[in-house]
């Protein structure tokens, strides 16, 4: 019971002190789309705020467009899993540029002129882009990208998770990267990626933003999320922010006992298991010493010679005065 109040407040916890800025508002939703906020889930509905650190996750035939305040607007239709890395911003002499990171799904967005860069973020390479139109589709190593309209950069990863060497694309041309192959590209997109491609994706992304200027969604909690849940983002390019933020779910038991199993994989969380893990043990020993208590009791009330009565002595009953027979001459003597 205590176990499960604890883990229960470390949810509540993590959940309450993990609001960012605003990234954008939902302004189309269909179908079963689910967002992470801290470590708990959340049922995402049109007219919420994403915050910088969601992770939208949308399930098959799903699709959410986001438009954020730094004015790109982005769709993706499911399985997709999306996380917003920065809101960016158009402040300032040098505006910061927005970040998503598409794990995996397709995913297309609309950059105006007067907003902020936006860069698309996977395992196999990073879309940089102003002024344009693009589809993307990431799948496990590999990325392909279509680029609409305008101009864009496609970055390999370099090392230390900082930008490797670019390449320069232009309107209508088709770029395909992957881990185990070298950046290619071609003069249109192929049949078989316009065949894949989202049906709506072939339409222009409508703004529909001014229509949730003023009312704020208020979202409800599902449950915490889960160890097979946590793995890939634990994996990728933004593991040290997610070995920060993950650490509270270290409070379930379940969740623990899964990270312990691959400990190797978590040097990060050693010191945070080591009281638990220490606390476990010596709540073990304790047990077993109170075992051993236990049965040395039992062991000694079996070996216990039975008890006898003990015999008490009597002191000796002291001897009667008896008044003497002899009549003295002169009366009784006193």
């Amino acid at each position: 019971m205590k176990t499960t109040w604890f883990a229960g407040c470390c949810f509540f916890l993590a959940s309450a002190l993990s609001y960012g800025a605003d990234v954008g508002v939902v302004t189309l939703l269909d179908g079963n789309v689910r967002l992470l906020r801290g470590v708990s889930w959340y049922r995402l509905v049109e007219g919420a705020r994403v915050q910088d650190g969601d992770i939208i996750d949308a399930e098959d035939r799903g699709q959410v467009q986001l438009e954020l305040v730094a004015g790109p607007i982005v769709n993706f239709a499911g399985p997709a899993e999306v996380f917003a890395a920065s809101a960016g911003s158009r402040e300032g002499k040098q505006p910061a540029a927005a970040e998503m990171y598409l794990r995996r799904g397709w995913l297309k967005f609309a950059v105006p002129a007067s907003g902020v860069t936006l860069r698309v973020r996977s395992a196999a390479c990073t879309i940089a882009a102003s002024d344009a139109i693009a589809v993307v589709h990431a799948e496990a190593e590999a990325v392909e990208a279509f680029l609409e309209r305008g101009s864009a950069r496609l970055i390999e990863p370099g090392k230390g998770g900082a930008d490797g060497s670019a390449h320069e694309i232009k309107g209508g041309d088709f770029a395909i990267r992957a881990t185990d192959r070298p950046f290619a590209t071609a003069g249109a997109a192929p049949q078989k990626f316009v065949a894949a491609m989202p049906r709506h994706f072939r339409d222009p992304l409508p703004a529909r933003a001014a229509q949730y200027q003023v009312a704020r969604v208020q979202l409800v909690a599902d449950r915490p999320i889960n160890y097979a849940e946590a793995e890939p983002w634990l994996a990728g390019p933004y593991r040290r922010a997610f070995l920060k933020r993950f650490q509270p779910r270290l409070g379930d038991p379940e969740f623990r006992g899964l990270v312990t199993a691959k400990l190797q994989a978590y040097p990060e969380w050693q010191a945070a298991l080591a009281p638990a893990e220490g606390q476990t043990r010596d709540k073990e020993k304790e047990k077993e010493k109170e075992k051993d208590k236990e049965k040395q009791k039992a062991k000694d009330k079996v070996e216990a010679p039975p008890k006898t009565a003990e015999k008490t002595e009597v002191p000796p009953k002291a001897a009667e005065k008896t008044e003497s027979i002899w009549i003295w001459p002169f009366g009784k003597k006193k």
